[in-house]
């Protein structure tokens, strides 16, 4: 079996770096939303808040793992 191209692998790193990033921008706003909402008056919402905020931050923590497998960007 052949390895793929350098430039196949260079624009599928690339891929991956973008599909990262864009994750992370898709998570914002419902951290934004869960940062808001653990200030509420209720307890519950609270705690649900908290259990939010405790998976999207080991999801971020998951994606920057994965960004450092990625092979450093050439100049």
């Amino acid at each position: 079996m052949s390895s793929p191209a350098p430039d196949s692998t260079t624009a599928m790193t690339e891929a991956l770096r973008r599909h990262i990033h864009d994750i992370r921008g898709h998570l914002s706003p419902a951290m934004l939303r869960a940062d808001s909402l653990v200030l509420s008056k209720d307890e519950r919402t609270r705690t649900a808040a908290r259990d939010i905020i405790e998976a999207l931050e080991a999801t971020t923590k998951e994606l920057s793992a994965m960004r450092r497998l990625l092979p450093a960007r050439q100049p």
